[in-house]
This record gives structure tokens, C-alpha cells and sequence, in this order.
């Protein structure tokens, strides 16, 4: 039987080996720095994402067996709090995930308030605009959180409507979302936004791009993720992007938001795949020898060690510093079409 928030809360894998909750180790010695957790109820999230391992209509959804490709184990709240406060030295923040469900909006606001009081970290509420009008993003900053994340997903209002709304079954409406990211800017500050965008649903590098731009100009902060196929799911058998197209990407959105280049400035070829950023080649030799662009983008101190990819697998978003061996992987990846 699911026990139910917010009495008791999901953590990621991740979470649960560094709360000590789970035994185990992180590939080339990772550290996680953000504690994510995830909300949970007893007949699941009302959402229905086709790539989604939570939705409506997967048998046993609400148990939620795997989601951005890990298990998220459950505990009493009390507990993880307080092991939350034990580790908060090493630890960097504090991310609270809502589902898609009609207790979650007042819910969300107890654990933040809970968190808040206790731990000394910065927290960060990720929620669906679905429910969240406005007035609950007011309440979500004067309860504690310091950051806001909406998760868009899809690239494309038509990408959106076929694997988020009416098209997949699901209660989520593009416009709303935009809407929503607008709105929590204008509450949170600009900067202090992130939007999820995952590549491999279907759009072009083009898309994407243009997008992330969209995001940008908002005021808002593109936290990109690569499609991992999650089993159960519509999309099981989709294979994840090419790894040229999630680095090109990558690089794209660290131009666009650290305000370097542009969408505008961008060029595709005839496949809408970017084969020019805008920028003159030793700038972006300088970036990408940096590393940085490729390492995991979100809230600061968020790194989600491995959760687009299985350990021993190429990095997609590296929770640490590339190496120079991981660098010269990456530039042979870049261009790989």
C-alpha cells in the first residue's frame, strides 16, 4: 500500500544513498548535492506523459517504480528530514517535486514550510502550472522555497499536446504552461526560474533551440535533460537521442542563457541540426574546452548524478568537471551528425 504525502515522501536513489537510507556507490565517485524529493499518493498522478514511468495509465503508476530512469523509495517525512539536516553540510539545496494531483498544491506548501524550518538549505519547489495558479507561487516563495521550476518537457506546443495533453490522455495545456513560467518569473525573479526541456521527443535541434531561447528571453533558465526511455511507459522502446544531438544542444543552451549567442545568430542545415553558434571559433573553442556547457544544467548546487544515463554509459550530463579525456570525447561527439 502507498503511503501518502506529506507524511511520507519520496527520494530519489541518489538521495536515499547519500541520506544513508541505501547502501551503494556513485560512478567515478560522484557526490550528489541536491536532495530531491517527490511527493506520492495513493491513486497516483492524474497526469498521463506518454514517456513518463508515474502516469495515469501504466498499471501500479502510482507506485512509481522508476522516474527519470531510478527508483524513488519512500520514508516518513519526519525521518528524511531530519537526516536532511544531519548531511545539510554536504549537501548543496533541497528540491520538492509535486505530481499532478488535487492534495498536492496545499501539500507541497506543508513540506516547504517543514523544510524550511529545520534545514538550513536553499529549496527548490518544482510544480505543474495545471494547478498552481499564480497565487500558490505566492505562497510558495513566503513559505521558503527560493527558486521555482516548471517542467515544459516537450519543445513544441504540438509535441506537448501529443505527449502531455488531449493527445495523450493527460490534463496539461501548453499555453498554461508558458503561461505559468511567465508568472512564476514575475514572482520569483528573473533567473530564479528553471524550465525542464528534454531532448529526444521528437523535435529537431532547430526547435529546441529556438525554444530554449523563448525560455531565455522569459527570464527564465533551461534545465536540459536527454530522453531515457523509462520501462512501462508509451515510450519504452524509443531510444534516446543521438549523443551528437544532446552535445550540440547542451552547447546551444549554456550560449543562449549565459548570454553569448543567440537563437537568431544560430545556423542549421537542411536536417535542422545546429552546424553554427553564432559565435567565432576560438570562443567556442575556449567553451567547450571548458567543459561547462556539458556539465548538469538546474537550480545551483542540482547535479543528478546518472539520471539520463546508466553508469559506464557516455556522460550526458556530467555531475562533475569533464577531464581532459572526457573533453576530447565530447569535441569527437559534437560533431558527430
Amino acid at each position: 500500500m502507498v503511503q501518502e504525502s506529506p507524511e511520507w515522501i519520496r527520494v530519489s536513489c541518489a538521495a536515499a544513498m547519500t541520506l544513508g537510507f541505501e547502501s551503494g556507490m556513485f560512478y567515478r565517485n560522484a557526490k550528489l548535492t541536491c536532495i530531491n524529493l517527490l511527493m506520492q499518493y495513493r491513486d497516483g498522478c492524474k497526469g498521463n506523459c506518454l514517456y513518463c514511468g508515474q502516469a495515469r495509465e501504466i498499471p501500479g503508476g502510482s507506485e512509481c517504480k522508476n522516474l527519470i530512469r531510478v527508483e524513488w523509495p519512500s520514508y516518513r517525512q519526519d525521518e528524511v528530514i531530519e537526516r536532511i539536516r544531519s548531511i545539510q553540510h554536504k549537501v548543496e539545496r533541497v528540491c520538492i517535486s509535486m505530481i499532478t494531483h488535487p492534495r498536492a498544491p496545499t501539500d507541497i506548501l506543508a513540506l516547504i514550510e517543514k523544510i524550511h524550518k529545520h534545514v538550513d538549505l536553499p529549496i527548490s519547489a518544482l510544480i505543474t502550472p495545471t494547478l498552481m495558479t499564480k497565487k500558490h507561487m505566492e505562497q510558495i516563495k513566503r513559505a521558503g522555497a527560493e527558486r521555482i521550476g516548471i517542467a515544459i518537457d516537450a519543445a513544441t506546443p504540438e509535441l506537448f499536446y501529443k505527449l502531455r495533453g488531449k493527445g495523450a490522455g493527460g490534463p496539461h495545456m501548453w499555453d498554461r504552461y508558458v503561461t505559468g513560467l511567465k508568472e512564476a518569473v514575475e514572482i520569483m525573479g528573473e533567473g530564479n526560474v528553471g524550465c525542464h526541456l528534454i531532448v529526444g521527443l521528437g523535435e529537431t535541434e532547430k526547435e529546441m533551440a529556438a525554444t530554449i531561447q523563448m525560455v531565455h528571453d522569459m527570464g527564465a533558465r533551461t534545465h536540459l535533460f536527454s530522453f531515457f526511455p523509462e520501462e512501462g511507459s508509451k515510450l519504452e522502446n524509443r531510444p534516446q537521442p543521438p549523443i551528437g544531438q544532446y552535445r550540440r544542444v547542451q552547447l546551444a543552451r549554456y550560449l543562449i542563457d549565459n548570454k553569448i549567442s543567440r537563437f537568431e545568430n544560430m545556423q542549421f542545415n537542411d536536417h535542422d541540426q545546429l552546424v553554427y553558434f553564432g559565435i567565432d571559433k576560438k570562443m567556442l573553442s575556449e567553451i567547450i574546452e571548458s567543459g561547462k556547457p556539458f556539465e548538469t544544467s538546474g537550480c545551483p548546487g542540482c547535479n543528478r548524478p546518472y539520471a539520463n544515463e546508466r553508469p559506464g554509459q557516455p556522460i550526458r550530463n556530467f555531475p562533475f568537471p569533464p577531464n581532459k579525456l572526457d573533453i576530447k570525447g565530447i569535441k569527437r561527439q559534437l560533431w558527430k551528425y
